[in-house]
């Protein structure tokens, strides 16, 4: 559910940055499209992993989960990279007009639909890196759109044009901080794997 949630409005999302001049709202398109496969990528490794033996840690199929989280730890980082890149550029030449009522009326619905996904993944994130790495990407996402709600409030009121590329960059920032902590603890979890099924090959 929350995969066709996320896609089928990251589409309407990218016509309204396109339509609006919001670099933005067309970060947060990008990131909602990332959020795509990442959710993919964490189903796909649930439905291996689920294959094999639950009560085999060393088990192969396992791995794919792990190594699913520590995809989506880098996919966001390279999302925070290219944010961070487009908004120091957009902050030196804040010339371009921005629609700011209908970057803020895309913003809000972004964050509802971010607000359901919330519900949808939270319950197992907990005990689960592979489904962490989901639920960061839209926990991400939702603070994205609330820093665009925040920018397109600033543009209309103030008429401040910079905040676009502002709260771009801000959420660059926000999005970094919560995909290193996945990818120390994918690496983490990988190398006790490998641990193990070193030392049950020592053993055999």
């Amino acid at each position: 559910m929350a995969l066709v949630l996320i896609g089928s409005f990251s589409v309407v999302e990218l016509g309204a940055g396109h339509f609006s001049h919001s670099l933005a709202l067309l970060a947060d398109a990008g990131h909602m499209a990332s959020d795509c496969f990442a959710l993919g990528l964490a189903l796909l490794a649930t439905w291996i992993a689920r294959r094999g033996n639950p009560s085999n840690i060393a088990s192969g199929n396992h791995w794919v989960e792990l190594v699913a989280a520590l995809c989506n730890g880098l996919v966001l980082v390279i999302i925070a990279l290219w944010i961070g890149w487009e908004a120091l550029e957009r902050l030196q030449s804040p010339g371009v007009e921005i629609l700011s009522l209908p970057m803020l009326a895309t913003a809000t619905v972004g964050f509802g639909v971010n607000s359901v996904n919330i519900l949808l993944l939270h319950k197992d994130s907990d005990h689960d890196l592979n489904l962490r790495g989901a639920f960061l990407h839209v926990l991400a996402d939702a603070a994205s759109s609330i820093g665009v709600i925040l920018g397109a409030i600033a543009v209309w009121a103030l008429d401040w044009i910079w905040a676009d590329g502002a709260i771009s960059l801000f959420v660059a920032g926000l999005i970094l901080v919560s995909a290193i902590p996945l990818i120390f603890q994918s690496c983490q979890a990988l190398l006790v794997k490998i641990v193990i099924v070193t030392e049950n090959t020592s053993v055999s």
